[in-house]
């Protein structure tokens, strides 16, 4: 009498039923990866409006246009034209910052939850080490000082003394950023927002577009809305996030938890670069087995930076009170 398969969970088992499920999920990558991103405003925002994807590079390099061309001007019959090289053209540069992190799964508990369970354990697995990712780069991202092997930080990126991807604006006025010192909000914050937002358009070329993205805490937010109660401003948001924003002039008004307290960041998304490297955009690599553990485990790994093309053009307002 012929023996009938016998069904194993051994670990070649595991290792094939692994290596389909991670190819899986890394196709449905992105839906994950929206699952957790769209409750962090700022990180939403960044990845929906400014997310650029490079091949490599020994870092991220930033053409810059900081002057005019002082050849140009009127001229009659043969006058000369002015033909000397012109200045005005730089290029910054930022360093690659690196996140990573692990996916372990237990023997015990691969066995446990057998094929079927395989693809669930997985990607919930995956989807807690994408959340914890998450929350690491928005922390970051409002750090107070900049680490050197951490995501540019907002309150360095957008002020007028720091060092930024190489370039001094104490030295180089034309890349400082517009911080403007406010006070209590009810007496003057939107006279305030209305200038912070007139000195970003009035730093960008013909037509240049206003900001279009405001983040807050939650209290200036409030104090925002309840001077709008005589005529809320409210628009739906994209389909990633449909639900209804406040708004000033061109920008959703949103609240970010890690923002300091007092202060207001307005931004157009044309002035920002979310630059990820295509090979670390939250990949899951393979799993595999140590010798002296029952557990496989793949590194997630990211490799960007936030980087700006023109720094004049962020703004903030700092020292707001109710």
């Amino acid at each position: 009498m012929a023996m009938g398969t016998i069904q194993t969970k051994g670990p070649a088992n595991i290792d094939a039923l692994l290596t389909t499920t991670r190819e899986a999920i890394l196709k449905s990558g992105p839906l994950l990866q929206d699952a957790v991103f769209n409750s962090i405003p700022v990180v939403r925002w960044l990845r929906k409006k400014t997310e650029e994807i490079k091949q490599g590079g020994a870092s991220i390099l930033v053409p810059l246009l900081y002057g005019k061309n002082a050849t140009f001007k009127a001229y009659s019959a043969d006058e000369v034209i002015d033909t000397p090289g012109t200045e005005g053209l730089t290029m910054a540069q930022a360093t690659w910052r690196q996140y990573g992190g692990t996916v372990t799964l237990v023997g015990g508990e691969v066995r446990q939850n057998g094929a079927e369970k395989i693809m669930d354990l997985v990607k919930a697995k995956t989807q807690q080490a994408l959340m914890s990712a998450r929350d690491a780069i928005a922390i970051d991202l409002f750090a107070s000082a900049q680490v050197a092997a951490k995501i540019h930080t907002f309150p360095v990126l957008v002020d007028t003394t720091s060092t930024v991807q190489d370039i001094n604006s104490t030295t180089s006025s034309w890349w400082q950023s517009q911080a403007v010192a406010s006070g209590a909000f009810p007496g003057r914050g939107l006279a305030d927002m209305r200038n912070l937002r007139d000195l970003i358009i009035q730093r960008g070329q013909e037509a240049a577009p206003a900001p279009d993205g405001i983040f807050t805490t939650a209290l200036v937010l409030e104090l925002y809305e309840a001077g709008q109660v005589a005529a809320l401003r409210y628009a739906p948001g994209d389909a990633a996030d449909p639900s209804l924003k406040l708004r000033f002039s061109q920008a959703t008004v949103e609240f970010d938890p890690n923002i300091a307290t007092g202060e207001m960041y307005m931004l157009p998304s044309e002035a920002l670069r979310l630059s990820v490297h295509s090979d670390a955009n939250f990949t899951l690599g393979e799993f595999k087995e140590p010798t002296d553990k029952d557990v496989r485990s793949a590194k997630l790994l990211w490799m960007g930076n936030l980087v700006t093309v023109n720094r004049r053009r962020l703004g903030k307002l700092t020292g707001i009170t109710a």
